[in-house]
């Protein structure tokens, strides 16, 4: 019978600790998320409400973090980004060495499959360039003309001047007039 009782005490002992086992991975994947929360809304998100394309060419507006964001514009016409889940595309984080790789943290203004401008935030501004290095990284960073700060709606507006290229500007969204 002693036989009997260590081996229930063994199999109790084993049920206890496999209970505490469970809470404790548990209590540490809530931590993770309620982490996780905390530093996406410590941080301002711009969200672009539409794209305005003052050009005379079709551009494709492709958000690499969040494809459903891409929309194609005709020359000298605007689009809504707002979809049925979302109320416009938010502009992607691109801090290394956090956040990364920029490959997926960054809209991008293409033309003839050719990307014109790459877009993302970081620290208080949202930056924009043209080129990227051998690495795949922004060659050069610029702040968007406009309101580049972070935080809030805002309406992306592409022009194309002959001599400089296509640029980026940033404007209040019509949602906010």
């Amino acid at each position: 019978m002693d036989g009997l009782k260590l081996l229930g005490q063994i199999g109790k002992g084993i049920v206890k600790t496999v209970e505490l086992v469970g809470k404790g991975i548990g209590l540490t994947g809530r931590a993770i998320s309620d982490g996780s929360v905390a530093v996406r809304t410590a941080m301002p998100v711009t969200e672009l409400t539409s794209v305005f394309n003052t050009t005379d060419d079709t551009i494709r507006f492709i958000n690499q973090e969040s494809p459903r964001d891409s929309k194609e514009i005709l020359p000298q016409s605007a689009v809504s980004l707002k979809t049925d889940k979302t109320a416009g595309a938010w502009v992607a984080w691109f801090h290394p060495p956090r956040f990364s790789p920029f490959s997926r943290k960054r809209m991008e203004v293409v033309v003839d499959d050719v990307a014109v401008i790459y877009m993302w935030q970081r620290d208080d501004h949202i930056y924009w360039c043209n080129r990227l290095d051998s690495q795949g990284n922004p060659a050069k960073a610029y702040e968007v003309p406009g309101i580049s700060h972070v935080g809030g709606k805002r309406m992306l507006v592409v022009r194309n001047d002959p001599e400089n290229g296509y640029s980026a500007f940033l404007s209040e969204s019509v949602e906010n007039k």
